[in-house]
């Protein structure tokens, strides 16, 4: 099954041949057509000189391995991938289609930017090997031990029947969310409750550090709902110090406010006292009664007043110390799986003619160049191939931040003879060499010389 592509002013089409003397009015032809199937891509029937083509519409999406290759898929991408792969075979279903016709390859899989959903092809010719799993596993982030032991899974199980493999999907794809107990370091009070609600016959047989078997990974999943309580202590239990923080707030505002109020009441008492001697006839032991009970509301307001601005010095320079712990500290790495070197014997360092060789001299040719942009530091360095160029940061190698640059646009590879070999990824704005404009995902040869434009951005290859 060969796909090639076709871009006209508003949509892009990959474009897959039907098998010779198929039957393009039988069932599943007219279903694919007639029909949108959730997670299907869209797909219209042309004959050309005899023969049917399918057009799939694949206008602002991209294939899977135009987004991973050579990059590591996270797990939690791959179960979106597995989930969205188990409703489309519901879908199928629906319309009463043969789901062993899903084509489950990399470049026939494509993710939507502006959906975040993934569609898939599907193929009323002959059956396809579903090669994604391969890819997934050899893709997959090794980091997220679940992703990478579903991946691997499903790679085992791909070469079976589809009816296992579509199980399998289904096992994964619901087991994304489930927190198995040997998977999270347990506290004793964590580790007491569970074992209050796991029955008598299965007591004793976890042994520590051994993994479960796929039985009671499976069995396990009916226990959880009789641990919701213990799940929701827990989650109270974290969000516990966020709670004291906010009670600690709070008491601080209640604390500055009473604070204002104290000083706002022992100025207003010294000036009704000031006030009274002036306002209505007294004596003179009386005014001087008045005059020292104003002075000492006037010290108590000054020393609250002197307390509450030592507080917020202290704390304003408490937040300034604060603000320079955050700033990026540089420590040293751990050295000790790196080599060490000055530390051999004589004999460490002794080399026959043979092994030691003449210097070879490197051929310019066979270095590989940079791509020098118009403004002045714009470059793309390339000593680390392949890698990909675009607008969207994580899907892309070097990010170009310009409209006309799609969100994964072209990806660039090694070639011979200190080349490089540039292929459009189904880009909107295209890919140009000197001017000409490749087809999607055509792959061309730059030498150097060569100018390189993505969308607007224009490039020399030097």
């Amino acid at each position: 099954m060969k796909a090639t592509y076709y871009r006209d002013t508003m949509h892009t089409y990959m474009i897959i041949p039907c098998p010779p003397q198929a039957q393009t009015t039988g069932y599943q032809y007219r279903m694919l057509e007639m029909n949108r199937i959730d997670g299907i891509l869209r797909c219209g029937l042309r004959h050309i000189d005899g023969t049917g083509f399918l057009y799939y519409d694949t206008t602002g999406k991209q294939s899977l391995t135009g987004l991973y290759e050579g990059r590591k898929i996270p797990g939690t991408e791959l179960f979106r991938l597995l989930e969205m792969m188990d409703n489309v075979s519901g879908s199928l279903s629906k319309y009463l289609l043969d789901e062993q016709h899903l084509v489950l390859t990399g470049d026939q899989i494509f993710y939507d930017f502006s959906s975040g959903k993934y569609f898939f092809t599907y193929y009323p010719g002959e059956v396809v090997e579903p090669e994604v799993f391969r890819f997934l596993a050899d893709s997959i982030d090794g980091k997220d031990k679940k992703a990478a032991a579903a991946a691997y899974r499903l790679c085992s199980v791909s070469g079976d029947d589809r009816q296992a493999l579509r199980e399998a999907i289904r096992e994964e794809a619901s087991a994304k969310d489930v927190e198995l107990p040997w998977e999270k370091a347990l506290t004793g009070r964590q580790e007491a409750n569970i074992s209050q609600n796991i029955p008598e016959e299965r007591r004793g047989r976890e042994e520590p550090g051994r993994e479960p078997s796929d039985h009671r990974r499976r069995t396990y999943g009916a226990d959880r709902e009789q641990n919701a309580e213990t799940d929701d202590d827990v989650a109270e239990r974290k969000k516990a110090p966020e709670h004291i923080a906010d009670q600690k707030k709070g008491s601080e505002r209640k604390a500055a406010v009473i604070r204002v109020l104290l000083i706002v009441l022992l100025l207003l008492g010294a000036a009704g006292l000031f006030a009274v001697q002036l306002l209505i006839y007294i004596s003179q032991r009386e005014r001087r009664l008045c005059i020292a009970g104003s002075i000492l509301l006037l010290l108590c307001a000054l020393l609250f007043i002197a307390e509450t601005v030592i507080r917020l010095r202290k704390k304003n320079k408490k937040k300034r110390e604060e603000e320079l712990r955050r700033e990026p500290s540089y420590s040293r790495s751990d050295e000790a799986d790196l080599p060490v070197f000055g530390s051999g014997t004589e004999e460490d360092f002794r080399f026959s003619s043979e092994e030691a060789g003449n210097t070879v001299r490197f051929s310019e040719k066979e270095m590989i160049g940079r791509l020098y942009g118009r403004d002045r530091g714009s470059r793309i360095d390339l000593r680390t191939l392949p890698l990909t160029v675009g607008k969207a940061q994580a899907y892309s190698d070097v990010v170009l931040a310009d409209p006309s640059v799609s969100r994964v646009h072209a990806r660039i590879y090694k070639g011979e003879g200190g080349c490089i070999e540039i292929r459009d990824l189904d880009s909107t704005n295209g890919t140009y060499v000197n001017g000409e404009k490749l087809d999607p995902n055509e792959k061309r040869r730059v030498q150097r010389g060569d100018e390189v434009r993505f969308g607007n951005v224009e490039y020399e290859y030097r």
